[in-house]
């Protein structure tokens, strides 16, 4: 086992994936374990790398490891599993349809709060029980339901992160440094 083997370091490299990535895949069955040199070191063939890539391709258009875990299943049964996909992507274009009216939604009352709070005059300290003027403004009527997380992140517990850690995640989200 060496000549015409990958490294898992070659094999991440070529894939755009981290080391633990493929480490954790193997673990989860989602690639076979790789074989080992006699110093213990994990040595991938052209069909690991070739696996690991169609895992890329299928995350790429948003399908999770469970559902891709299904796709190899059903190939493996010998069932061809192009059915199931066109259905689960016509179910995620749908679930994506909704986020995007809810994202736009929100982007509206932003602008519109925004605009709101750059017209208004605010006194540059505050009130004994007051923590940001802005945001205590906002009507009830637009409480309604609480908006979900954005597609594939958690909701943060409580006391969690700090503002200073969150700044940059709403800069990644945002797109802009300057937050």
């Amino acid at each position: 086992m060496g000549e015409g083997t990958l490294s898992i370091r070659q094999v991440a490299q070529k894939a755009g994936v981290s080391s633990k990535t493929l480490r954790y895949w193997e673990s989860q069955g989602l690639i076979a374990p790789a074989g080992r040199t006699h110093t213990n070191y994990r040595r991938y063939t052209q069909a690991h790398l070739e696996r690991v890539l169609f895992i890329r391709k299928a995350q790429s258009l948003g399908f999770t490891l469970a559902e891709i875990r299904q796709v190899f299943e059903l190939a493996r049964s010998r069932q061809a599993p192009c059915d199931a996909v066109i259905r689960w992507a016509g179910e995620k274009a749908r679930e994506l349809e909704g986020q995007i009216r809810m994202l736009q939604d929100l982007k509206a009352r932003l602008q519109r709060y925004r605009r709101r709070w750059v017209a208004e005059k605010r006194p540059s300290t505050l009130g004994p029980d007051e923590v940001c003027q802005c945001i205590e403004s906002v009507a009830l009527e637009d409480l309604r339901e609480p908006l979900s997380p954005l597609p594939g992140k958690g909701g943060e517990k409580s006391g969690s992160q700090t503002d200073r850690e969150s700044l940059p995640r709403l800069r990644r989200l945002s797109g802009r440094r300057g937050l």
